[in-house]
């Protein structure tokens, strides 16, 4: 596998601009809602209450998050989003194209706080770390961007899988269909189907909940053993996107696997050689 963290860092953009596309073209589509006389109206959303210090910067952000500046931010975030692999891969312009995608992150967490999830902060954390790693202009940078996106992959997972591990409800095996039992996120047909198998939901609820909790290894076990890890993410998050209609997250978190990837590697070169005195090896 190639060592160069450029070709890593291009895979993690290329995922991630994907979904990045798919959740500011759900923004766009639903413009209407952000007038002024809309349900999602700043007008609406600005009564939260924040305060912002000073009221220079509050009187800027206001302006900014109205209709239609906002729009006109989407619309250069789209543009950001096509445009960020071909600089990654030309090396020319990235990190002007990275600070107006991880802005406009943060202005669409300020805008509507409401309904952002898991996805969208983990495209956020994604386009920051890179952000700061063409920054650096140094091979240590874009290393250090690699690292964190990893650790913040396996950090996700496992903080999950342990909150679902002290949860009651997931103990007593009920609700993975439960879940897909719902109007909002639920399956009729799947749910049908686990309704008469309290075996097989019981299953898929630890099974879940036990590779959550052990995906932080896949950057221990070395290559090619953490694409077991790695095909399982991709195996359970097409299923959410299928079942559940999470596709957001299938992007938002393969985005972070070839830095998972890169760390396995780079972990797995590390610890081979201790392996092999003590008669392993990471083959």
């Amino acid at each position: 596998m190639p060592s160069d963290p450029a070709i890593y860092e291009l895979s993690v953009a290329l995922i991630a601009c994907v979904g990045g596309l798919i959740s500011t073209l759900e923004w766009i589509s639903n413009r209407r809602q952000m007038r002024d006389d809309g349900l999602f109206s700043w007008a609406v959303f600005e009564t939260r209450g924040v305060v912002i210090k000073p009221e220079v910067l509050e009187r800027q952000l206001n302006r900014l998050v109205s209709f239609r500046p906002f729009l006109c931010i989407l619309g250069l975030r789209l543009i950001a989003l096509v445009c960020l692999p071909v600089a990654l891969w030309s090396g020319h312009g990235s990190a002007a194209i990275l600070t107006i995608l991880f802005g406009s992150s943060l202005l669409m967490h300020f805008r509507c706080p409401f309904g952002m999830d898991g996805s969208d902060q983990m495209l956020t954390q994604i386009f920051g770390a890179l952000l700061l790693g063409n920054l650096s202009g140094s091979y240590v940078g874009h290393k250090a961007a690699l690292w964190y996106i990893g650790a913040q992959a396996c950090l996700s997972y496992f903080t999950s899988g342990m909150a679902k591990a002290v949860s009651p409800h997931w103990r007593d095996g009920n609700v993975v269909f439960a879940i897909f039992n719902t109007r909002t996120y639920g399956y009729e047909p799947v749910a049908r189907l686990l309704l008469s198998r309290p075996g097989a939901t019981r299953a898929l609820g630890w099974g879940a909940v036990f590779m959550e909790c052990v995906f932080p290894a896949s950057v221990l076990v070395g290559f090619p053993a953490c694409l077991l890890f790695i095909a399982w993410g991709v195996a359970f998050h097409v299923m959410n996107a299928v079942v559940m209609g999470l596709n957001s997250f299938f992007w938002s978190f393969v985005a972070t696997y070839p830095a998972v990837i890169y760390c396995s590697i780079a972990i797995g070169t590390v610890l081979q050689p201790l392996f092999h005195r003590w008669g392993f090896t990471l083959r």
